[in-house]
């Protein structure tokens, strides 16, 4: 496999592909906020929310993020739940606690500046190895190679060939052997793998690279996207004057950091409670990850209990406190 290694990498370079899809970048690359705006914080923090979020959507919530967290020193004296606040809308929220737990290192051990070492950023929660060599790559332009679905199909289909992530990493290197430019490689492979190269139905007629490629112009088969797991959920607005009920130990499976409002799948927790009459609200349906729920919304008055997983808020104060999507969809 070595050889096929050196063979791949050789072939690759001697096809001028490091200057090709340069030139293609220039000309067609994307023009996002974090590339017009570079610094190393904005670059980790949209390394960060593009983990399992689309880009337009990163782009569309960043500005506002970045009101409230401009920088890594922004984060000082603040706590989670304002973290998890702004980042409403974008969904993981695991990540939103990585990015807080890791600024938190980065502040107190770093003195504010994000390290520029493989290793030290592996070590920051939420961080694997296509983030860490991503930042390597484009914050500091190091030596550095992110392999990630989209890169990987488009060196696979390069290649003809069955490669795992390190001979890529590998294969790579002989590339760009004496070149210095690894923030635009980076960014150009992401782009060219995004809008030519795609998983399905590629462009190979627009393709830099059709007349090398070892995978150009085959018919790749649309996949089918896997079905989603539906289930059926209720919520409950239960009130007490202005005052509207939250669980802080909920049995809903999703959005742990957050406070919920009561479902159905408390049922502990409706054993201790009673009222008199409840009124349907409004139905929907709402799809997170793989599952699709058919959410109905239930209100009812019920009088105030002392439970240590119960928390009341204002209704005037919701606005205030860190809700997800759905929670905040629920209750306008």
């Amino acid at each position: 496999m070595k050889s096929n290694i050196i063979q791949f990498g050789d072939f690759l370079h001697k096809n001028n592909f490091y200057n090709l899809i340069l030139s293609w970048f220039k000309k067609n690359q994307r023009h996002l906020y974090w590339r017009k705006n570079r610094g190393v914080y904005l670059t980790y923090l949209s390394e960060v929310m593009l983990q399992q979020t689309t880009v337009m959507t990163v782009e569309n919530k960043l500005k506002s993020y970045l009101k409230e967290f401009p920088d890594f020193r922004s984060y000082k004296n603040k706590d989670l739940s304002d973290v998890l606040n702004s980042w409403s809308g974008l969904g993981y929220y695991k990540r939103a606690e990585n990015l807080f737990r890791s600024v938190e290192i980065i502040n107190e051990k770093y003195d504010g500046k994000l390290p520029s070492d493989e290793s030290q950023l592996l070590n920051l929660p939420g961080i694997g190895s296509y983030t860490a060599n991503a930042v390597l790559a484009i914050a500091y332009n190091k030596k550095a190679f992110p392999i990630d679905v989209n890169i990987r199909r488009l060196l696979l289909r390069l290649t003809g060939q069955s490669f795992d992530d390190n001979e890529l990493k590998k294969i790579l290197e002989i590339v760009l052997k004496n070149k210095k430019s690894y923030r635009n490689f980076t960014e150009s492979m992401m782009d060219f793998s995004s809008s030519i190269c795609k998983k399905n139905l590629p462009l190979c007629e627009s393709c830099t690279f059709n007349s090398f490629c070892g995978s150009a112009f085959q018919d790749f088969k649309v996949q089918k996207k896997s079905k989603l797991n539906i289930k059926k959920i209720n919520f409950f607005i239960l009130k007490n004057g202005s005052s509207i009920c939250f669980l802080k130990n909920p049995n809903f499976q999703f959005y742990k950091s957050f406070l919920h409002l009561p479902s159905s799948l408390d049922t502990e927790f409706f054993s201790k409670i009673s009222y008199k009459k409840k009124t349907k609200i409004k139905k929907f349906k709402y799809s997170i990850t793989n599952y699709q729920y058919e959410v109905q919304v239930y209100s009812a008055d019920i009088k105030k209990i002392n439970d240590k997983n119960i928390v009341w808020i204002e209704e005037n104060k919701l606005a205030k406190i860190a809700l997800p999507t759905l929670f905040k969809k629920i209750l306008i």
